[in-house]
């Protein structure tokens, strides 16, 4: 027997009310779809906490980085790519738990 409908779910409300905001505003010109797509993707693939973990792996796979990031946290962030967006990068510490 043959089982060919589509079973995806309707999207979330938040879904729908995202999508509905994001229309009326192209709609009325207040943004610019390209801003919108660059700054989403800023935001899901360039900035967040997938790059502190691409930090700390990189600090478990490497005995003189894990060093260099103790003593300089924003230059050994920076060798990975990572720019200072303004804020302040947390001082280098190790931390340890169960003490």
């Amino acid at each position: 027997m043959s089982h060919e409908h589509d079973h995806t779910e309707p999207p979330a409300d938040i879904e729908l009310r995202v999508k509905a905001l994001e229309s009326l505003l192209r709609e009325k010109g207040l943004i610019d779809p390209a801003a919108l797509d660059t700054l989403i993707d800023t935001y899901e693939n360039k900035i967040g906490p997938r790059n502190g973990a691409q930090v700390v792996a990189k600090a478990w796979a490497d005995a003189q980085y894990k060093q260099r990031l103790l003593e300089n946290a924003t230059a050994a962030i920076a060798e990975l790519g990572f720019r200072r967006s303004g804020r302040r990068h947390a001082g280098g510490g190790e931390y340890a738990s169960g003490a």
